[in-house]
């Protein structure tokens, strides 16, 4: 049997030191896995130097590999630092749609595919325009010329699936008059066998009790009450791995100037690293800040799955995207979002009692089975009706 194709086209940064970068390499390699020939399409933009040069199938240790096309590309991003906000932002949104469409053409002529997926939705918008096959994966809630150019291409004939990361982003898109007749929640995965290959590393350990957070330093991750909370847990170390170095640079200047001494900022770490060096923690944190729409409701964090993968005790913000899948006191210690003092209060708590923290952590353990990629990516083959017998679609575009 032939086997059917797949083009994700995705308009990032690839490899990026972000969590997309991650999420797009995975589902692509889960796609390849569940017997899909699997293509991934990224415009070219100029990489940093920790990344110059890099391949982001090695980046990401993609087993088994899959095809990757960058595309050519004007890279307006690299104007953000000396544009105006406005300016720059109206460039950036003109130069999505534009290369939306370049990129379409270029795939649908160059690799034809049964269904093509992406993230972004000026890409499906151009899909959907081409009279393509497409399924979009929606990962927050759009805004303004975003959210008018959603509510016209998700019920067109040709969108096959649409795909929202948490129920309350699927909500929060009906309530805003987005049509979704052909839709799935699906929640973000985690490669279970790939943590239990893992070693576990303590080289970033000292003697004492240590909790870690991993990822990015949005405000809307909620990292500054972690810091808050630490000044209220003398002796226990708390550990951050991850962020860009601006807000790493930004946050080691805060601690230098006004502590607390127990938080260190230990940077970037590639992907390959993260399963062993969660493992390592006693305790691992997800502060989701309950202030931002975005963390409350509408994200499935990475982060998420990769700690209840770790086998790690797990203390989370209690708001509701993460209600869909921690329940209090069974597979986590759930505290109320953006108050330090509960965030320490909870800290303790499962620090305190050994048999508490090993019971969340083996529930969490067993729970996470059911967020594998290959499942998730089984569940959209299955909802965009990639398992019945189909042609590949004709040049539209």
């Amino acid at each position: 049997m032939t086997r059917r194709r797949l083009t994700y086209i995705a308009n990032v940064r690839m490899p990026t030191e972000k969590a997309h970068g991650v999420q797009i390499a995975r589902m692509c390699e889960a796609f390849t896995r569940q017997g899909l020939h699997t293509m991934l399409v990224h415009p070219r933009r100029r990489q940093p130097r920790s990344l110059h040069g890099v391949d982001p199938l090695d980046h990401y240790a993609v087993r088994p590999r899959f095809r990757v096309e960058p595309v050519a590309n004007l890279d307006v991003v690299r104007a953000e630092r000396w544009l105006p906000d406005r300016v720059y932002l109206a460039a950036y949104y003109t130069h999505a749609r534009l290369w939306a469409h370049y990129a379409v053409r270029r795939a649908a002529r160059s690799w034809p595919a049964e269904i093509f997926m992406t993230r972004d939705i000026p890409v499906a918008a151009a899909l959907v325009g081409c009279g393509l096959p497409t399924v979009l994966e929606i990962h927050q809630a759009p805004e303004r010329w975003s959210l008018r150019l959603l509510r016209r291409i998700a019920a067109a004939p040709s969108m096959r699936l649409v795909v929202t990361m948490t129920a309350a982003l699927r909500d929060r898109l009906l309530a805003r008059g987005v049509n979704l007749p052909r839709t799935l929640v699906l929640h973000d995965g985690v490669d279970v066998d790939r943590f239990a290959a893992a070693p576990t590393d303590l080289s970033w350990r000292d003697g004492r009790p240590t909790v870690l957070y991993t990822g990015h330093l949005f405000p809307e991750k909620g990292v500054s009450t972690l810091v808050d909370a630490a000044r209220h847990l003398p002796g226990i170390a708390v550990r951050i791995v991850g962020g860009m170095p601006a807000h790493i640079g930004e946050w080691r200047r805060r601690l230098a100037a006004d502590g607390p001494s127990n938080v260190e900022f230990l940077g970037y770490y590639p992907p390959e690293r993260i399963p062993a060096i969660q493992k390592g923690a006693d305790l691992l944190v997800l502060p989701n800040s309950g202030r931002h729409p975005h963390s409350a409701r509408d994200t499935s964090p990475m982060k998420l799955f990769e700690y209840m993968a770790a086998g790690r005790p797990i203390v989370s913000s209690d708001v509701p995207a993460l209600r869909e899948v921690l329940t209090h006191d069974v597979n986590a210690w759930l505290v109320p979002p953006d108050e330090p003092t509960a965030l320490a209060d909870g800290i303790r708590t499962l620090l305190g009692d050994a048999a508490l923290a090993s019971r969340l952590a083996d529930q969490a353990h067993l729970d996470v089975r059911r967020y594998r990629w290959t499942g998730r990516a089984d569940a959209i083959i299955h909802g965009a009706g990639l398992e019945s017998p189909a042609e590949l679609p004709g040049d539209a575009c």
